[in-house]
């Protein structure tokens, strides 16, 4: 089965990480690679969590999630099937295996591009604290401390907050 993810559906870890040791496995569709983090942003963005939430840090810390990066148009494994990687997509989080995608071009000292990641990593963390009525619902909450993040940082990004609040309504209505 393949299928396309487009638009805001996910938004937005690290040297550090147990992901990157030189055992870990890697995913074969995309390329991992460890030397575009640091230490230092996994510690500030996580900690950055750990002040914005009361969420469980300790798996986070312990065993985060994986993360490689993906090109536009490239497919790759994403809730057991295929994700077809299209323009507008920034990120995914795969909740089955726990693993973070981040489209290129992504880098490590562009606050954008560090709140993106920052959002997937809420996700991760959300996942493994609580369960939740749908996919869709954690994403006002990933958005609201990911805008929260950025304004710190003296960002200002136009989120589309009409479908932010769409995405994350289980279908209880609009």
């Amino acid at each position: 089965m393949r299928r396309v993810l487009r638009g805001i559906a996910c938004a937005a870890t690290l040297l550090a990480f147990p992901a990157f040791a030189e055992d870990a496995p890697l995913v074969p569709e995309c390329q991992t690679i460890p030397e575009a983090f640091s230490t230092q942003l996994f510690n500030e963005l996580i900690g950055w969590i750990a002040l914005h939430t009361s969420y469980d840090l300790q798996l986070a810390y312990q065993a985060p999630a994986t993360v490689s990066f993906c090109e536009i148009d490239e497919s790759v494994e994403y809730e057991g099937s295929d994700l077809i990687v299209e323009h507008g997509l920034l990120a995914a989080y795969d909740l089955r295996r726990r693993h973070i995608y981040l489209v290129r071009p992504w880098s490590s000292v562009d606050l954008y591009d560090q709140s993106v990641l920052l959002h997937e990593m809420i996700h991760d963390i959300q996942w493994t604290n609580r369960e939740w009525d749908c996919v869709g619902q954690p994403e006002l909450e990933a958005y609201m401390l990911q805008n929260k993040w950025l304004m710190e940082h003296g960002i200002h990004h136009p989120f589309n907050w009409r479908l932010i609040f769409r995405i994350s309504d289980c279908g209880s209505g609009d």
